[in-house]
C-alpha cells in the first residue's frame, strides 16, 4: 500500500491545506496484484455479508468486507427495511439486537396469532450502520466502502480473489476463500456458476420496494382533519389529469391510476411503494426506477403540502441508497432447497442454519401478494414448533472451488427463496459461511472439504 501525503494530494489538486499532517492511503495496483492479501474476502456488506465477515474475522483470519455503498447494512439500512422478521437469526443477529436494545433503539413485536418466535424486531436503521461497523471492528474485520466487488478471479476452476472497482481503478485482491454475499450472486455468476432467476413459468420477479421518509408533518393534525376519501380521490384525479403526478413505471401498490392512493385498502401510501417488473441485476431498470421514484416522491410531497392538513411544512427527509429487493439470481448447488422442504420443516445431516418464516411472495398475478391473513401464514410455513434447516452444501456452487455463497442467492427454488430471503435467515446463513471460511483457511482445505458438523457445532448450539 502506497501512501501519499495530504500536502502532495493538495498540490496536485490545487487546494491549500497547509499545516495538514495526515497521510492518505492509496491502492497500489501492482502490489495488490502480486500479493495474497487476505485469508477471506466477503463481497457485499448487507446482512449476510456483515455476519460472514464478523464470524470469519473473530477467529483471527485476515478478513476484508467490500461494500459498494457508503455504509454497511444493505436492505436494513440503505433501503429502509427496518424490521427483522419472525425467524431465528443466529449469533450475529443476537449480538446486534443486544447492541440496539441497550441503547433503546429496538423493540420486539410479537403477535401469537400471526408471528412465530422470536417475533419481529423493529429497529432504528440509521443507528444500525455504526453499530454494525463497531461489531465488525470488534471482530477484527477490515472494511472497504464505496467499492464494487466486480468479478471473481478464477484460475483452473478455483476462485483466487476478487476484482474490485473504486476511485483507485480496477484492482485484484487475492484471498484463500471468497464469500459472495452480494444478494444477487454477482461473484458466483462472474465465475461461471449456473443459476436460476424468477418464476420458472413466466420469469416474473418479486416486487421491489422504494421507501423514503417525509419530514415536517403534523401527523396528529392530519388524523384529526384528514379529508374524506371521495374528496381526496377527486383531487388526485385532477392532479393526474393535469400531469402533476407521475407514478413510477410498474408501480403495483399504490394503484397507478390514483397514485399514491390505494383503493383496495382505501389508504394513502405515501412512503413505501411496491414496483413490478424490475430486475435487480439490470442496472438500467434499477436506475430508471430510482430516478422515477425519487421524482415522484417530490411530486407527492408537493401534492400533500397543497391539499392535506398538517403537511404544509412537509419535505422529503431522506431518500434510500438502494431499492428494496426480494429476488434475483439463485445459484445451482449440489442440492436445491425446495418449498416442500420449507413446508415440511425438513432437517438435514449437514444442516447449518434453521428457519421457519412463511413462504412470502410479493408477486404480480398469477402469483400472490400481501396482505396475508394469519391463516395463510400458518398454512405456508413449517408446522408449529418445527423449523427447516439449510444444509451446508447449498452454499457451494457447482464446479467452482474457493467460493461460498451466503444470503438469499444460495441454491434453492423460488418458493424456498420466498421464505429464506428475510434478513435474519440471511444473517444466519452468512454467519455459517463465515465459520466455514475460517475453518477452510485454518485447515488449509477447500470450502467443499469442510466438515459441516464442525460448522453446526459452532452455530446451531448458540
Amino acid at each position: 500500500m502506497q501512501l501519499i501525503s495530504t500536502e502532495e494530494t493538495s498540490r496536485r489538486s490545487g487546494l491549500d491545506t497547509s499545516g495538514a499532517r495526515e497521510r492518505l492511503p492509496v491502492m497500489d495496483n501492482e502490489t495488490m496484484r502480486t500479493t495474497n492479501d487476505y485469508d477471506v474476502i466477503v463481497c457485499g456488506g448487507g446482512p449476510a455479508g456483515v455476519a460472514a465477515a464478523i464470524k470469519t474475522a473473530e477467529t483471527g483470519a485476515r478478513t476484508l468486507l467490500v461494500e459498494r455503498l457508503a455504509a454497511v447494512g444493505g436492505m436494513a439500512t440503505g433501503a429502509f427495511v427496518s424490521a427483522w422478521m419472525d425467524t431465528p437469526g443466529g449469533p450475529v443477529t443476537e449480538d446486534l439486537w443486544c447492541r440496539l436494545r441497550r441503547r433503546g433503539l429496538a423493540h420486539l413485536d410479537y403477535d401469537p396469532a400471526s408471528h412465530r418466535e422470536p417475533g419481529r424486531v423493529r429497529y432504528h436503521g440509521e443507528s444500525l450502520k455504526p453499530l454494525s461497523l463497531r461489531a465488525l471492528r470488534d471482530a477484527g474485520a477490515e472494511i472497504l466502502l464505496c467499492t464494487v466487488a466486480e468479478s471473481a478471479a478464477v484460475e483452473d476452476g478455483v476462485v483466487s480473489g476478487v476484482y474490485v472497482v473504486n476511485k483507485a481503478g480496477r484492482t485484484l485482491l487475492r484471498a484463500a476463500v471468497v464469500i459472495d454475499a452480494t444478494a444477487d450472486a454477482d461473484i458466483a455468476w462472474s465465475a461461471g456458476a449456473g443459476y436460476e432467476q424468477g418464476d420458472p413459468d413466466d420469469g416474473r420477479l418479486q416486487h421491489v420496494n422504494f421507501r423514503y421518509v417525509i419530514e415536517g408533518v403534523d401527523r396528529d393534525r392530519y388524523k384529526r382533519e384528514k379529508p374524506a376519501d371521495d374528496l381526496l380521490v377527486k383531487w388526485l384525479q385532477q392532479a393526474h389529469k393535469e400531469g402533476f403526478l407521475h407514478p413510477p413505471t410498474g408501480v403495483f401498490s399504490p394503484a397507478p391510476e390514483l397514485f399514491p392512493y390505494h383503493p383496495p385498502q382505501a389508504v394513502l401510501i405515501l412512503e413505501s411503494w411496491e414496483i413490478e417488473g424490475v430486475n435487480p441485476c439490470d442496472p438500467v431498470q434499477v436506475s430508471r426506477t430510482l430516478v422515477e421514484a425519487q421524482l415522484a416522491a417530490q411530486e407527492v410531497v408537493d401534492f400533500c403540502r397543497e391539499h392535506l392538513p398538517g403537511f404544509e411544512q412537509a419535505c422529503v427527509g431522506r431518500l434510500p441508497e438502494a431499492l428494496g429487493t426480494r429476488e434475483s439470481r439463485r445459484v445451482k448447488g449440489e442440492y436445491t432447497l425446495t418449498g416442500d422442504d420449507v413446508m415440511a420443516g425438513r432437517t438435514f445431516p449437514d444442516g447449518i442454519t434453521r428457519a421457519h418464516f412463511f413462504i412470502d411472495f410479493h408477486d404480480s398475478p398469477p402469483g400472490t401478494t400481501i396482505p396475508y391473513s394469519p391463516e395463510f401464514k400458518r398454512a405456508n410455513r413449517p408446522p408449529d414448533g418445527a423449523s427447516y434447516e439449510i444444509p451446508y452444501r447449498f452454499l457451494l456452487p457447482q464446479n467452482i472451488s474457493g467460493l461460498l455463497v451466503a444470503g438469499r442467492s444460495i441454491s434453492c427454488d423460488r418458493r424456498a427463496q420466498a421464505s429464506l430471503r428475510v434478513m435474519p435467515t440471511c444473517m444466519f446463513i452468512g454467519a455459517a459461511a463465515g465459520i466455514a471460511a475460517a475453518i477452510s483457511v485454518a485447515e488449509g482445505i477447500s470450502p467443499a472439504q469442510v466438515n459441516p458438523e464442525h460448522i453446526r457445532e459452532k452455530i446451531m448450539t448458540q
